[in-house]
């Protein structure tokens, strides 16, 4: 066979091979994505929910606590309880050694005595006129002042003697036997163990806002039960903000479920949920996932993305105070519009975007 004929026997074949791998390489370069092209979450705004609820860390303390101490100083001879004791209203906390005041009392006492049967004596004899109304007058004070000395010593004999105000449990113990306190020392406190109480900071823009929620209700969340929601009940708020962080204290009272065992300082969270009023007829507002939002010194923002071009733009928002995985935007979104819900923090303005996970 000739060279010529070899060549032109192979070159149909050819043609075709290169055919072929042409075709195969633009089928690859297909699958190869767009260069600078980022995938990221995309979320389409809808309406928040008219039934909001937002969490707050809050502070577990008694509805009553008491600091008891006594109202005179002395040296400590007795404190027959100790820390997680329940205890009766009126049963004895303390003792201090109360010889003094006993001898105080006893000398107290019997100059009161003395006076009053002068006093007495004297009232028999001015009903003879035996004796002048003046002399009368001065017994009748002498025996006033013996009086008041003897019943103060009396209530310092008493306070020797320190009891509970009321029924509940000690939590703390602050002093021991042998140990010399002073008057209005504290020396233990109880807490009344029916009532409980958390308290929460809220800021200024929800406490603004209250009025116009309606259906409102509250739970506590303990960090150690965080499935178990516990009822709570408004009890009182601080009419001034706090200087530092504009929050307002707002304290609810809510009682222990039997089984749990709530005490003083424990971690929880409260829960407040409502349904917004709408008042102004203004736009409805949207939630977005608190990743989404970033920040950028004082000013917060979302990257905003064109549903024709795909391109990404900065969008500031204003966001409610809240804690929580989704927060409601104030201002700067409208329902409809789409915004990179992850992965916004690899972004920059005018970058080409594509859903996550889209071929």
């Amino acid at each position: 066979m000739s060279p010529s004929f070899e060549k032109t026997a192979y070159c149909p074949f050819l043609a075709a091979l290169a055919i072929f791998l042409s075709a195969c390489g633009s089928k690859e370069e297909e699958a190869v994505p767009q260069a600078g092209v980022r995938p990221v979450k995309l979320l389409t705004l809808e309406a928040a929910s008219r039934e909001m609820s937002r969490r707050y860390p809050a502070t577990i303390e008694a509805a009553t606590s008491r600091d008891v101490s006594f109202s005179v100083g002395g040296l400590i001879v007795e404190v027959p309880v100790k820390e997680a004791e329940e205890i009766q209203e009126d049963a004895i906390i303390a003792r201090i050694d109360s010889r003094d005041f006993q001898s105080q009392f006893d000398s107290a006492k019997a100059q009161f005595d003395n006076a009053e049967e002068e006093y007495q004596r004297a009232v028999r004899l001015a009903s003879g006129d035996a004796i002048a109304r003046s002399a009368l007058e001065q017994r009748k004070s002498q025996r006033d002042v013996a009086k008041a000395q003897f019943e103060s010593a009396q209530k310092a004999l008493n306070d020797t003697i320190l009891r509970s105000p009321i029924s509940g449990v000690i939590t703390k113990v602050f002093v021991s036997p042998l140990e010399n306190v002073g008057a209005g020392k504290p020396v233990a406190t109880v807490i009344a163990p029916d009532g409980l109480q958390a308290t929460v900071n809220l800021p200024a823009k929800v406490v603004a806002n209250i009025e116009n929620r309606v259906d409102k209700s509250a739970f506590v969340l303990l960090d150690a039960a965080p499935s178990e929601r516990i009822p709570a009940e408004f009890k009182e708020a601080t009419l001034e903000a706090d200087v530092a962080t504009q929050t307002f204290g707002v304290t609810f009272t809510f009682r222990s479920p039997e089984n749990l065992l709530i005490l003083p300082g424990m971690n929880a969270t409260m829960e407040l949920s409502s349904s917004a009023v709408e008042v102004d007829g203004s736009a409805p507002k949207v939630a977005v996932p608190l990743g989404s939002v970033l920040s950028d010194g004082g000013a917060q923002y979302v990257w905003v993305v064109d549903s024709d071009s795909m391109a990404v733009s900065r969008r500031e928002v204003e966001i409610e105070d809240s804690i929580g995985e989704m927060v409601v935007v104030l201002e700067g979104l409208s329902v409809g519009e789409t915004i990179a819900a992850a992965g916004a923090s690899y972004l920059s303005e005018g970058m080409l975007v594509r859903p996550w996970g889209a071929d």
